[in-house]
C-alpha cells in the first residue's frame, strides 16, 4: 500500500473517530446535567496523569504524544511480565526476536529505551529479561524523550513505575498491607511473589515502608532453556503538606535466559512445511576431544587471513567456500519441532542489576522544587555456542534538579518546568565476533550440539582458545540544562515547547584483540559535543473530550553500542551524537467512559550497527487506539497500527557503507548443503545490489491489531467473577534480500478468567489457545539466516492471598 492510499484511509479513520464521538456526546446528552460513573476494574480509562511524558501535570490526553498506559489491573488479568506481552495492548509496539530474550521493545520500528520512574536505565541487548510484572503501571511513550529526561531513542520509551507504588495505594485505611501469590503454568512454570507494607507517623509526617519480592525458577516452552531470577524492590516515603520524599531501590539476578537464534539454516520450505535440512560436516573437527573448536583447530581445516578466520566470507571480497563448508554426513531432510531450538549447555546468560533513587519536593507557595538522584548498575555475561560471547559492566549515575510553576496572566497561563541535569555512563565491553570464529549453520538441529560446532569461548581461557576481540572502556557524560512550558490560550489553544541543551563528552580506548585499524587501538580517544533538542507542539481542544495536536522534534543522543558504551571510531569520526527528528500529528478523544486516540508519525534517525556501519532510517505509519467502558461489567480496548520503515541508499559497493549482513549460502547461488559448514556476509548492504538504492526493513510488520472483551461481574456473598477474551494480529515479516524468508502474519488468541473473594483471588490465563503455528523474525544481522518458532499453548493460574 502506497502512503497516498494509507494517508487517506488514515484520514477516513480521524473522521469516523470524530463523527463517533459526536455522535455518543449527542446520544448520552440528557436535558440535565447528569455525570455517569462507570466501574473500571481495568483502569483503562482511570489512570489520567503523568510526570513521565512532558515533565508537567499533563493528563495523558492533554499529552501532544501518542501515549499508550498499562495498569497494575490489566497488568495482573493478563498476567503481563515481559515485552513480549505489550504488543497486545499498544499500537506501534513489536517485540522482535533479540536473541529470544525479551529485554527490549520495538516502537515503530526502533529499539525501544527503558526508563525506572523517568531516569533512563542502562541498555539491555538481550542481557536480561527486563522485569515487568512488578509495576504500578507501564507508559509507552512514542517520539524521543522529553527535554527532562534526557537524549534518548526517537522511537520512543517505556516507563516503569515500581509495584511499591501500587502497595502503598492499596494500605488505604487498614495502615498496612501483605500479600503472597504464586504463579504455576505449562512447562514447568513457578513464580512466588510478595508485597507488604506499612504506614506510620514520623515526627508528625506521613511515612511508609513499601516491599515487593518474588522468584522465578520454571522451565520453557523451548527445550534447553531454565529461567531463574529473583526481584526485590522496596522503597520509603515521608510527605507533609509541604514536603515529600521518597527513596528506594531493585535489585534483580537472572540465570538461564540464554541467547538463541531459534532455528538455523532457515528455508522457505522450513517455515511453510516445517521441513529442515540435515546433516553435518567433519572436515573441521575437534581434534583434542575438548567439546569445541580452538581457533588452531578451525584454522587447521580452513585458513586465516590477517588474524581472522576464513570460516567467514565476505561477498565484499570475494567468496572461496572451502571443503570444510560441505555437509558430508547425514545430509538429508526431517521435520523439525517449534520447541527445538538452537542451544546447548555449555551457553552462558547469566546477569545482575541494582538500581537506587531518591527523590525530593519542596513546596514553594504554588511552585514545586525537586531535587532527584539515580543509579543503575548491570553485570552481564553472555556466551552462544555458536562463537559470540559478551561481558557488559555498566553503571549509571544521574543527578536532576527542576523548579516547576505556573504563571496566571488573564486569558494566558503558562505551565512552565526549568532544571539542569548531570549524568554519566561507565562502560566495559567485551565481545568476541570480530575474528569471525564462528558459523550458525554448522549444527543440525536434529542432531544438537557437538565439539564439531560449537567454537571456543574467551571465560574458558584455554591456552589455544580464542580472546576478546573487543575489550572496550568508555565513559560519557551529559551535562544539560532544560526548559518546558506548556502555554494556554483562553484554555483552547495550547503551545507546548521544549529545549534542551547537552554538552556531551565521550572518552574510550580499545584494548582488544582484533582491531582493523591499528590506530584505532590501545590509544584513548576523546572529544565532546555541545548539541541543541527542541520540541513544539501545538493542541486545540475541542470542548472538554476531543482534542487536535500536532508536534514537531528535533533530537540528539549519544550512538551506543550493545553495553551502552561509545566506540572508538565514532569518537575518532566525530560522530558519536546521533540526530533524529519527528513529525507527529493526531486527535484524542478523553470521557469518563472512553478513550481514544488516533496518531500520524514520520521519524528519521541514525543508526549503527554491531560493526560500526551507519545507515539513516525513516519510520512512518499511524497508530489508533480505544478503550471503552460499555458499561460497569464490560469494556473492551483494542489498538491498530500500520506502519513502515526504510533505510536510506548505501551507496555502491566499496564505498564502506551499509549495514552488516549475514546471508544464506543460496544468495550467493552456492547449493545450501554445500554452505552450510560456513559463514557467508556482506560487510556493507552497499555490496548487495539489490540494496544499493535503498530498502524497507521487514522485521517489523506493516500491520498490527488487537482487540479484547472484559467482563467483571458484580459483587455478591459469593464473591465476583470476570473473564476476558480477545486476540492478536501481526502482519507479514521478513527478511530484505533478493528471495528472502516470508514469515507469515498471524492471530494469537488470549484469554483469562478471574474470581475474587473476600482477601483470596485466582487468575487464569491462556496464551496462544488455538496453539497457533507463528514465527517470530530475529532482530539485528541474523534476520536473514535465523528465526524464533512461536511459543504453542500454554496456560498459567496465579493464586493470591491479601491479609
Amino acid at each position: 500500500m502506497g502512503d497516498e492510499s494509507m494517508m487517506r484511509r488514515a484520514v477516513l479513520s480521524v473522521g469516523f473517530l470524530v463523527v463517533a464521538s459526536s455522535a455518543l456526546a449527542q446520544e448520552s446528552a440528557p436535558d440535565i446535567d447528569v455525570i455517569v460513573v462507570r466501574a473500571d476494574p481495568l483502569e483503562l480509562v482511570e489512570l489520567n496523569a503523568s510526570r513521565a511524558v512532558m515533565g508537567l501535570g499533563l493528563s495523558y490526553a492533554e499529552a501532544p504524544r501518542s501515549v499508550n498506559v498499562i495498569s497494575d489491573a490489566t497488568i495482573d488479568r493478563f498476567s503481563i511480565e515481559t515485552v513480549d506481552d505489550l504488543a497486545a495492548f499498544a499500537p506501534g509496539t513489536f517485540t522482535g526476536s533479540f536473541f529470544g530474550v525479551p529485554g527490549s521493545v520495538s516502537l515503530r520500528g526502533n529499539r525501544a529505551d527503558t526508563y525506572f520512574r523517568g531516569f533512563k536505565r542502562v541498555e539491555n541487548p538481550g542481557s536480561f529479561p527486563t522485569p515487568l510484572g512488578a509495576s504500578e503501571r507501564i507508559e509507552i511513550v512514542k517520539g524521543p524523550a522529553p527535554a527532562i529526561y534526557g537524549a534518548g531513542r526517537v522511537g520512543g520509551f517505556l516507563n516503569i513505575t515500581p509495584q511499591t507504588a501500587r502497595t502503598e495505594k492499596e494500605i488505604g485505611a487498614d495502615g498496612h498491607m501483605l500479600s503472597v501469590d504464586g504463579t504455576i503454568g505449562s512447562y514447568g512454570k513457578r513464580i512466588i511473589r510478595g508485597d507488604g507494607g506499612v504506614a506510620f507517623d514520623l515526627g508528625g509526617r506521613d511515612a511508609g515502608i513499601f516491599a515487593h519480592a518474588e522468584y522465578e525458577n520454571s522451565g520453557s516452552f523451548y527445550r534447553g532453556i531454565s529461567p531463574e531470577r529473583t526481584y526485590l524492590q522496596s522503597a520509603f516515603t515521608l510527605a507533609d503538606d509541604v514536603f515529600e520524599m521518597e527513596i528506594g531501590g531493585a535489585y534483580f539476578s537472572s540465570a538461564g535466559y540464554k541467547q538463541t537464534i531459534g532455528w538455523n539454516r532457515v528455508t522457505q520450505d522450513l517455515i511453510d512445511n516445517g521441513t529442515y535440512v540435515t546433516g553435518r560436516d567433519t572436515d573441521l573437527a575437534d581434534l583434542n576431544g575438548d567439546g569445541k573448536l580452538t581457533p588452531d583447530e578451525v584454522d587447521a581445516a580452513v585458513g586465516s587471513f590477517f588474524g581472522t578466520s576464513n570460516i567467514r566470507q565476505f561477498v565484499d571480497f570475494g567468496v572461496f567456500p572451502s571443503p570444510a563448508f560441505a555437509l558430508d554426513t547425514g545430509a538429508g531432510t526431517a521435520q523439525l519441532d517449534p520447541r527445538t531450538i538452537y542451544i546447548a549447555d555449555q551457553d552462558i546468560a547469566d546477569a545482575e542489576t541494582f538500581t537506587a533513587y531518591a527523590d525530593l519536593a519542596w513546596q514553594v507557595g504554588d511552585d514545586e522544587l525537586r531535587l532527584q538522584a539515580f543509579f543503575d548498575s548491570m553485570r552481564s555475561d553472555l556466551y552462544v555456542s555458536y562463537g559470540f560471547a559478551a561481558e557488559y559492566i555498566a553503571d549509571v549515575y544521574e543527578l536532576r534538579a527542576s523548579y516547576g510553576f505556573d504563571v496566571d496572566a488573564g486569558p494566558v497561563t503558562l505551565d512552565t518546568l526549568l532544571g539542569a541535569s548531570w549524568r554519566a555512563y561507565d562502560n566495559k565491553t567485551r565481545q568476541t565476533f570480530l575474528s569471525g570464529y564462528l558459523a550458525v549453520d554448522r549444527r543440525d538441529l536434529t542432531v544438537g550440539p557437538t565439539g564439531g560446532d560449537i567454537f571456543d569461548d574467551p571465560f574458558s581461557q584455554d591456552a589455544n582458545g580464542i580472546g576478546w576481540d573487543t575489550d572496550l572502556s568508555s565513559r560519557t557524560t551529559d551535562l544539560a540544562f532544560f526548559a518546558v512550558s506548556d502555554i494556554a490560550i483562553y484554555e483552547r489553544l495550547h503551545l507546548l515547547a521544549s529545549l534542551r541543551l547537552d554538552r556531551f563528552s565521550a572518552s574510550a580506548i580499545n584494548s582488544g584483540a582484533t582491531i582493523f585499524n591499528p590506530s584505532l587501538g590501545f590509544v584513548r580517544f576523546q572529544d565532546s559535543e555541545f548539541t541543541p533538542s527542541y520540541e513544539i507542539s501545538l493542541r486545540y481542544d475541542v470542548g472538554d473530550d476531543l482534542s487536535f495536536y500536532a508536534t514537531y522534534a528535533e533530537n540528539n543522543a549519544l550512538e551506543t553500542n550493545d553495553g551502552g558504551g561509545v566506540e572508538v571510531d565514532r569518537i575518532a569520526q566525530q560522530n558519536f551524537v546521533a540526530d533524529s527528528d519527528l513529525y507527529e500529528a493526531g486527535l484524542k478523544v478523553s470521557r469518563r467512559d472512553l478513550v481514544g486516540s488516533l496518531a500520524f508519525y514520520r521519524q528519521t534517525r541514525q543508526r549503527s550497527d554491531p560493526f560500526g556501519n551507519l545507515d539513516e532510517e525513516t519510520s512512518r505509519g499511524v497508530e489508533a487506539e480505544l478503550k471503552y467502558l460499555v458499561s460497569d461489567a464490560i469494556s473492551i480496548n483494542g489498538a491498530l497500527t500500520r506502519q513502515e520503515t526504510r533505510i536510506s541508499a548505501p551507496g555502491p559497493c566499496g564505498s564502506g557503507n551499509g549495514e552488516f549482513v549475514v546471508l544464506p549460502p543460496s544468495r550467493l547461488g552456492i547449493d545450501p548443503v554445500d554452505g552450510y559448514g560456513g559463514l557467508f556476509a556482506a560487510l556493507n548492504a552497499s555490496c548487495l545490489a539489490e540494496l544499493q538504492g535503498g530498502y524497507a526493513r521487514n522485521t517489523a510488520p506493516k500491520w498490527l491489531g488487537s482487540g479484547f472483551v472484559t467482563y467483571t461481574g458484580p459483587q455478591t456473598r459469593l464473591g465476583s467473577f470476570g473473564a476476558s477474551l480477545g486476540a492478536v494480529y501481526v502482519g507479514e515479516t521478513g527478511g530484505k534480500i533478493d528471495n528472502a524468508i516470508t514469515l507469515p502474519g498471524y492471530v494469537l488468541a488470549k484469554a483469562a478468567l478471574f474470581f475474587e473473594f473476600e482477601n483470596f483471588s485466582i487468575i487464569a490465563n491462556a496464551d496462544n489457545f488455538f496453539n497457533k503455528r507463528h514465527f517470530i523474525p530475529v532482530q539485528n544481522v541474523y534476520e536473514e539466516v535465523g528465526v524464533l518458532p512461536g511459543r504453542g499453548r500454554e496456560f498459567t493460574v496465579t493464586l493470591k492471598a491479601s491479609f
